[in-house]
């Protein structure tokens, strides 16, 4: 039973977005002949050709005989199929989600449209708390660095928390930049060697000991302008993702390539790979297909985010050989094209 201080029923009735929500909406009272129906949105008239509502009709025979009972089902209408998503609200009534399967996995970034338009102010919020804390650590362990001597293996351990600190730094301020215009300092950079810093920053997690890397990085890869930092993030994001795909054992195989207009990244693991249904959804915020509450769905989302304000862009496919496959597309501009940002 939904709690919202007010009578769920009368709530749904009056909610500004009721009539224009993108997926067919009703709201039906339970009887003895079935689940009569209350009121309906646009969407639900549009969807299966209705010129005037149904008011006062079983949903059963209007849609065809099925039991909408609470929870998610399945049922065809005139040779679709639908999911049925019906929610108790209060004495005796019902909110049916009604949405074509095809277009199932696009529900979850639609009903998570709220927690995105917060997210701005919420990561401001964060990065805020974590700024001088962050500084603090940042400094006591530069200081305590400067007291050890070099090669010594309690170095090697600062040298760790310091890497750590960073890494938190630059995950909040990514995290504040999301769908933002790039704010981050540009420079011409080895990517190469962004992709080499990574993999010496993660290979000693708990998740990559049972992970082999092959790298096939072109010598004369020409330097890009961009973003370290947030270059950095991108392949932090997806060698997570492939080590937690394939559950912390497996091969990561990391590919350069440079044409004449772009350099080429491939980023490819022997895991599981990616259901065909979800490729088209998989750089969705929000989306996820890790079970419970373990992943939020922003990885790959701030991924494309950033890659797109790069002027790239990013692809995911399943490897021939199995498993997930992401490449990326960097475009190679001059530095003439780029004197406005340079100066």
């Amino acid at each position: 039973m939904l709690n919202l201080g007010v009578k769920a029923g009368d709530f749904f009735f009056k909610l500004e977005g009721f009539s224009t929500y993108p997926y067919p909406l009703a709201i039906t009272s339970l009887t003895a002949e079935g689940h009569i129906i209350l009121k309906v949105n646009q969407a639900f008239l549009a969807t299966f050709r209705l010129k005037s509502e149904p008011v006062a009709q079983p949903l059963e025979k209007v849609l065809g005989y099925f039991s909408f009972s609470p929870g998610l089902s399945l049922f065809p209408y005139e040779g679709a199929f639908y999911y049925s998503i019906t929610l108790s609200l209060d004495e005796g009534r019902h909110l049916h989600i009604l949405i074509r399967d095809r277009d199932f996995f696009k529900f979850h970034q639609w009903y998570h449209t709220d927690r995105l338009m917060s997210l701005g102010k919420l990561a401001g919020e964060i990065s805020h708390e974590l700024k001088n804390p962050l500084s603090g650590i940042l400094l006591y362990a530069e200081m305590l660095k400067d007291e050890i001597p070099s090669g010594s293996k309690a170095r090697e351990f600062v040298d760790k928390i310091i890497d750590l600190a960073r890494r938190c730094r630059i995950i909040s301020k990514t995290l504040l930049d999301f769908g933002k215009p790039d704010a981050e300092k540009k420079e011409w950079i080895d990517l190469n060697q962004v992709i080499l810093k990574v993999y010496n920053f993660l290979v000693d997690y708990q998740i990559f000991r049972e992970v082999e890397f092959e790298m096939k990085l072109e010598p004369k890869l020409p330097p890009f302008y961009a973003s370290q930092t947030q270059m950095e993030q991108v392949m932090l994001n997806l060698f997570i993702n492939a080590a937690e795909a394939m559950k912390g054992k497996g091969k990561i195989y990391v590919e350069t390539k440079a044409r004449l207009d772009r350099i080429i990244i491939v980023v490819e693991d022997t895991g599981p790979g990616i259901p065909t249904e979800i490729l088209p959804y998989i750089f969705d915020p929000f989306f996820t297909t890790k079970e419970g509450k373990e992943g939020a769905g922003l990885g790959l989302a701030i991924c494309a985010n950033i890659i797109k304000q790069h002027g790239g862009t990013i692809t995911a496919y399943n490897a021939p050989k199995g498993g997930a496959g992401f490449q990326i597309r960097l475009p190679l501009p001059t530095r003439e094209a780029l004197r406005s940002d340079v100066f």
